[in-house]
């Protein structure tokens, strides 16, 4: 049977649009694991930041007063930026061969691989950059001095972590995230949720020696201490490992850092403006059919308090 050139386009259309999202979505993202995902239809999607009020206080009997007023903190303002990738066939090669369009499949399967690449790595920035970048408060998202609030910078907090991991490591980090986690107000931050430990493949040796559940004695120790990271243990978080590729040296991030985040808290963002889509059309002038995949999105964090990161060194 003939293929009619007015309707080739978009006839192969639907063939492209389902290889390209079976693609996109054919490995696990790491992701939807780390950041809360939203979908948003604003020109920018705006996070403002507002401190509740203090701990209450004491007053005396017929005494009035004690008003608080919250805090303004530091507003995120997200901007969707638009991502894309292309591939044609000519008129001619439909001419000459009448699977050329077939034979494009495997191109629309690459582009999705791609698409979710792009998602990956924009995503992972945010932490490998995170030494390095300012967030919201004009600091590195990972420093050891973030400012109570804006009103109050004689306080400040500490979420940059210290040491290549280790269980040791891992103890410290504790200890210093419950004397940092605190609200705008200096009221300690209570942690409901076991927290996910993000790090690079290079790390998966120490990280699986640390929390695997038969590891009941400390890694490297002669004295036989425990390990009270053992999975399962009631008197230490269960935390979720998760391995991220794009955190590595070979995506540009690093293979010591690792990081450890609570995503309840909510302060690490996806949004999405438009997920990945297909566009297809005719130029008639240069005689090509055109396919498009495109998405806007954007990521990143605006509150230092959903997570604590060591470089590793």
């Amino acid at each position: 049977m003939s293929t009619l050139r007015d309707t080739v386009a978009q006839l192969y259309t639907p063939i492209y649009d389902n290889f390209m999202l079976e693609k996109f979505a054919e490995n696990e993202q790491v992701m939807p694991q780390v950041f809360n995902v939203v979908e948003d239809t604003t020109k920018n999607y705006i996070v403002d930041d507002l401190s509740g009020l203090g701990m209450w206080d004491e007053v005396g009997e017929g005494e009035g007063g004690n008003y608080d007023d919250p805090v303004l903190g530091y507003p995120k303002t997200y901007t969707p930026v638009k991502s894309m990738k292309k591939f044609q066939c000519s008129f001619e090669a439909l001419d000459d061969d009448e699977y050329a369009l077939l034979k494009k499949v495997p191109l629309a399967g690459e582009m999705g691989i791609g698409g979710r690449a792009k998602v990956e790595q924009d995503a992972a920035n945010i932490f490998n950059d995170g030494f390095a970048t300012a967030g919201p408060d004009g600091l590195y998202i990972f420093y050891d001095s973030h400012y109570k609030n804006r009103e109050e910078t004689g306080v400040t907090y500490d979420n940059l972590l210290s040491g290549a991991f280790s269980h040791d490591a891992l103890e410290t980090a504790e200890t210093q995230i419950s004397a940092n986690m605190f609200t705008m107000a200096g009221i300690p931050i209570p942690i409901t949720e076991d927290p996910i430990l993000l790090y690079p493949p290079a790390l998966r040796g120490i990280v699986a020696r640390v929390l695997s559940e038969r590891a009941l004695d400390r890694p490297g120790t002669t004295n036989r201490d425990i390990n009270r990271f053992a999975t399962g243990k009631t008197w230490a978080w269960n935390y979720k490992p998760v391995e991220w590729i794009y955190l590595g040296t070979a995506m540009g991030g690093s293979n010591t850092a690792w990081y450890i985040v609570f995503k309840s808290l909510g302060y690490f963002k996806f949004v999405w403006r438009q997920k990945p889509h297909f566009v297809t059309w005719v130029d008639e002038e240069n005689e090509f059919y055109k396919y498009k995949g495109r998405l806007r999105a954007t990521c990143g964090c605006d509150n230092w308090r959903g997570a604590f990161a060591s470089t590793g060194a």
